[in-house]
């Protein structure tokens, strides 16, 4: 009444089969990077994997895989958010981008050392509240907690040291 599965022949691996899984990927799941892409096509067709990088190659031609225009806006994303330069770094990173990409991303990004105070400076007061931090222990967890979160040394020492309602 129902087939096995070990009775069911394998799929022929071709170009187009490749290019479509891609294709489909990128249409359920939103933008994934090229080197993503490859893996998850080295993983699945690991018989045949000689279409892998040309179905990739004619996706980057197309402009539907774009590893930078893909890298700018996770990198405006995160920068929206009370994030320092160096964990934005760290999330491109981990998506797999190359590190030419993300330094062009993160360098290209408006914020200035006084925005990227602010940010420091809403965690900071979001976190241990408004007056700038002496106790000496909970300075050190401040410290930890801010450069956790991306921001520099300096920064994260200001922000601790400021007051949480002054202007910058």
């Amino acid at each position: 009444m129902f087939k096995n599965k070990q009775d069911a022949k394998p799929k022929e691996i071709t170009y187009e089969r490749v290019k479509g899984y891609y294709l489909w990927l990128i249409g359920k799941y939103g933008d994934y990077t090229a080197k993503t892409l490859i893996q998850k096509a080295n993983t699945l067709f690991k018989e045949d994997p000689s279409f892998n990088e040309e179905a990739l190659n004619y996706l980057i031609e197309q402009g539907i895989v774009d590893d930078l225009r893909y890298a700018q806006r996770l990198s405006q994303n995160y920068s929206e958010k009370n994030i320092g330069p160096n964990k934005i770094k760290q999330k491109l990173y981990a998506k797999g981008f190359a590190s030419q990409i993300i330094n062009e991303c993160v360098g290209s990004l408006d914020n200035t050392e006084d925005d990227y105070l602010a940010k420091a400076l809403a965690l900071k007061v979001k976190k241990f509240g408004e007056p700038p931090i002496v106790d000496e222990k909970l300075k050190q967890k401040a410290l930890r907690h801010l450069i956790g979160q991306g921001f520099s040394y300096s920064i994260a020492n200001k922000a601790i040291t400021t007051l949480g309602n002054e202007d910058l």
